[in-house]
């Protein structure tokens, strides 16, 4: 949270974003939970959106 706070608002919305994917993968490879089709395109969703929002933020 502190490194959030220091971080400008669109970088911090993209990292908060990022969350959940990371906490899904953690969950498969420490857990071994099983994800289907959806959760699998919604984590490639958010991961494309964020890729696209930070090229335009460099650009």
């Amino acid at each position: 949270m502190i490194g959030v706070r220091k971080t400008a608002p669109t970088t911090a919305s993209m990292v908060a974003m990022v969350e959940p994917v990371t906490a899904s993968i953690f969950g498969v490879l420490l857990l071994g939970d099983h994800l289907g089709l959806i959760q699998f395109l919604g984590m490639a969703l958010i991961l494309v959106t964020v890729t696209i929002l930070s090229v335009k933020q460099a650009g």
